[in-house]
């Protein structure tokens, strides 16, 4: 069975970019001081893993939707002509316009 799949450098990079965005508050602690690397560190590292798992998750279930091609509808049938009016209708079709005018 072929499962959809999705591109390993995307869903990595688009997690690289948004765990940083995550952790920015906390390089910036680390750069004062108030945060020790080692902390910070590993606070990156469980950000770069969620927003990992996320993105996957995400990617992988757009792909999923995307692969599933509709089926094509099958043409209809050919509808059957319509009867021709008989005579004596056509008649009084004529007669009864005459009458409401």
């Amino acid at each position: 069975m072929r499962r959809p799949s999705v591109d390993p450098a995307f869903t990595f990079a688009l997690s690289l970019v948004l765990s940083l965005l995550l952790c920015a508050p906390t390089f910036m602690n680390m750069m004062h001081g108030t945060v020790d690397v080692t902390t910070g560190g590993i606070r990156y590292l469980v950000a770069l893993a969620i927003s990992w798992c996320g993105v996957h998750g995400v990617a992988t279930l757009v792909a999923g939707y995307a692969s599933d091609a509709r089926r094509p509808v099958p043409p209809r049938p050919p509808v059957a002509a319509l009867p021709s009016r008989r005579r004596e209708d056509g008649d009084d079709a004529t007669s009864s316009q005459a009458d409401a005018a």
